[in-house]
């Protein structure tokens, strides 16, 4: 690539993109110093473009902020056969990474969906408490009322059995 394209630490064809693998060290830590058009240390990142997979270079440390144009290869280019595969490989880092990262959307979006229908299942188990709560004391209820009937009927038998009795001997 030319000094002063547009390639950063993860660049490639299809646009910015993070790091298929996690750097081993900071892009400052490198030995012996390379030092950019600004006088400071360059940063060393790797290239994940399709035309240089894996391949180390350096670049200005504060080129996104106004730093200089400062780009150099640290290593030759790649075999093309193991540049093929690290470019399959990086896809492949990339398509898992996105499929982690839905599905653990969708597992947020299910543990999300379970605590709901487990607030539902609670509100559900109280409102059948308290159903059966209404329905034991109706019952309750109906039991004394029924009581009540059975004393009552017996009470007015036994008034009008005395009021027969009573009746039948003022006859005699």
């Amino acid at each position: 690539m030319p000094v002063g394209s547009e390639m950063s630490h993860s660049s490639g064809s299809t646009g910015r993109r993070h790091s298929p693998i996690a750097y081993r060290v900071g892009p400052l830590e490198y030995h012996p110093p390379m030092n950019c058009h600004c006088g400071q240390k360059a940063a060393m990142w790797i290239s994940w473009s399709d035309d240089n997979p894996g391949r180390r270079y350096f670049k200005c440390y504060r080129a996104r902020e106004g730093g200089c144009d400062f780009h150099g290869w640290y290593e030759g280019p790649v075999d093309p056969f193991v540049a093929s595969l690290l470019v399959d490989l990086r896809n492949i880092v990339w398509t898992l990474k996105r499929q982690k990262e839905a599905l653990n959307m969708a597992m947020g979006d299910a543990a999300m969906k379970m605590q709901e229908q487990a607030a539902m299942v609670a509100q559900c188990k109280k409102e059948r408490d308290a159903a059966i709560a209404d329905k034991e004391e109706l019952m309750l209820r109906l039991e004394r009322q029924r009581k009540l009937k059975h004393n009552c009927c017996g009470f007015t038998v036994a008034i009008f059995a005395a009021l027969v009795f009573l009746c039948a001997g003022m006859k005699m």
